[in-house]
This record gives structure tokens, sequence and C-alpha cells, in this order.
């Protein structure tokens, strides 16, 4: 498995390079992460071992790693369920906009250690940890600037923007009663609208904005409130094409928030849009302690799915209604 990733962040590389190289932090804000002991630490290299636990499934590996602050951190195996494991990461500092980080992780798990959904756990892992790192700096971290635009030819090179996705702390009645509104809490309660209300965050984004990228993985379901989306196929090629708009109650990304597959489509604001974004760990950490409104949720993100598919399959079927009666010709 390879996972490769590059983001721009509205922080300094110093920051970012202490906010990765700290392992012992990573239980606070790594999903899935349970545990993190630093076994050494000098000015060339960190050593570690970290704990995941992904449902039923707990696994945990020691690495030793050569670094330099703050432009690179090499992530080493020592020990664990792995053939090979070898993570990169790269920052880029840019001036006084914040910095580019690139991260590149291969991986192979060793046979006879997990079965196939274990390894499945694993992958969902390593794709989230970008996102979990930008999340964390925008959530600790003072920008580096007010503003922050990319230096031409950079934006295109950065294969995801969760790093600056506007999240909008908004009142909390405003919150509860778009939730409430929204086709998640269709078979909740008032007091489950509250929990589940919760876990939701809120974000705004401009009109043109991208919001998520052709082929990332990550584990965020969107809601539309208002305004529209665009699912845009090969952005920024010769190829480009815009393959469906989404408009207000339309779920986004429902089947990746479930499976954990790639975007195959780049997403975009076709307009200034207000959004609803619930990810797949906070939605996940109600299992133990409020399983019945887990259950509703994922029963409403089925329903959705449902009705998904059944357009798909009247619309194909339309199409080839129209095929046989012009005998093939267009």
């Amino acid at each position: 498995m390879e996972i490769r990733r590059s983001v721009l962040v509205a922080h300094p590389a110093t920051a970012m390079f202490d906010l990765i190289e700290q392992a012992e932090h990573y239980p606070q804000f790594l999903p899935w992460c349970v545990g993190a002991t630093i076994l050494e630490r000098s000015d060339d290299w960190v050593a570690a071992r970290i704990e995941f636990s992904y449902l039923k499934f707990r696994f945990g590996f020691r690495t030793r790693n050569p670094k330099q602050r703050p432009h690179w951190l090499h992530v080493r195996l020592v020990e664990g369920p792995f053939k090979h494991f070898h993570g990169d990461w790269k920052l880029t500092p840019l001036g006084d906009a914040g910095c580019r980080i690139d991260f590149d992780l291969s991986y192979e798990v060793a046979d006879g250690v997990f079965d196939r959904l274990a390894r499945t756990a694993v992958d969902h892992v390593a794709g989230s940890m970008l996102d979990a790192f930008v999340r964390r700096a925008d959530a600790t971290l003072t920008s580096a600037a007010p503003s922050f635009a990319p230096a031409q030819g950079v934006a295109a090179a950065s294969a995801q923007t969760a790093a600056i996705e506007p999240e909008v702390v908004m009142d909390k009645t405003t919150l509860i009663e778009a939730v409430r509104a929204s086709r998640l809490a269709q078979d909740l309660d008032a007091d489950e609208v509250g929990v589940l209300a919760a876990l939701v965050a809120e974000q705004h984004y401009r009109s043109g904005d991208v919001i998520a990228r052709e082929g990332q993985v990550d584990s965020r379901l969107f809601v539309i409130v208002e305004g529209s989306l665009a699912l845009v196929k090969s952005l920024g090629t010769p190829e480009q094409s815009q393959l469906v708009t989404l408009s207000a109650g339309d779920f986004v990304h429902e089947l990746g928030f479930i499976d954990g597959s790639q975007r195959y489509a780049t997403l975009t604001a076709a307009s200034d849009a207000r959004l609803l974004m619930l990810e797949r760990a906070k939605l996940e950490s109600l299992i133990t302690g409020n399983p019945r409104v887990l259950y509703r949720v994922m029963c409403s993100i089925i329903r959705a799915v449902h009705d998904m598919q059944r357009r798909m399959a009247m619309q194909a079927s339309e199409l080839t209604n129209y095929i046989v009666k012009q005998h093939g010709r267009y």
C-alpha cells in the first residue's frame, strides 16, 4: 500500500514539525490512536511505540526515526506487524504564508498477522493521518498569516485542501437546528439530535473552493445545508468534466464515509455553500455510549445510498429504452 499526500497549511514549518514529531500527544487527536510512548529523543532521532485500536482490531509498532527540524522526519520501522513500513514527512516553508507538507507512506502487512478486515482497518488509519494533523494544527496553532494564498504553481501541486477548510464556530442553537432539519436526524428524537450535533461541525465555503480532491481517502460525510456543490472529474486538466451538481439536503461522499474508498472526483463549491460535516471516527465513538443514535444515523445514510442507486437504475433504464427506440442512432 502506498499513500502520497500533499497539503498547504497556514502555519509555520517549525510548529507543524513539532506537531508531527511529538508522538506522545497522538492519542489526543489521531483517530484510533490509543497509546503512544516516546522511547528516545535527541536532536537527530526520535523513537516511539504507537498503539492503535479500530473496532475490535488492535495493533502497535515501534519506530526509530531520523529527523532534521523543521525540514524532514523519516519514519522507520523497528518492530511491528509489517513486512515493511516507511514513512517520510517533508516540510517546505512558504515565507510568511505557512508551509507545504508532503507525506509519503509505503507499507505491507505481514502475512498471517491480520485478516482481510483488519488490513482494511490499517488502511483507514494510515489514510486519515495527514488530515488529522491538519485539523489539530488548525485547532491549536495560530495561523502564520491572516489569509492564505498559495503561490502560483503550488496550489496545483497540492493533493488535498483539508488544511484550509473554513470550519466555523456557530451558535449551538443554530447548529442543532441545522442538524435537526437534515436527513441525518430524520429518525432521531430531540435528545438524540443533541448527541449528534455534538459530533458535527458546520463549515462555509465560497464559490469555486475545492473541498476535497479526486483520489483523496478520507472519512468525512457532508450534508448540504445551503448552496450547491459540484463533482468534477480530472479538475484542471484538458479532460475536466462536471459529473453532477448537488443541492441542499443532499449527502456527499456517503460511500467513502462507509467503506473508506477513494474519492472518484473532486468536490468543489458550485456556489457559496453551508455544510454539515461528520467524521466517521466521531460517529463510531457512539458505539459504547449511544449505539441507538449510531444505528439510526447509519440507517439514514444507507437509505440515501439506496435512493441514489434507485435513481441511477431508473436513468439507466430510460437510456436503454431511448437507444432501443432509436435503433442505436443518437
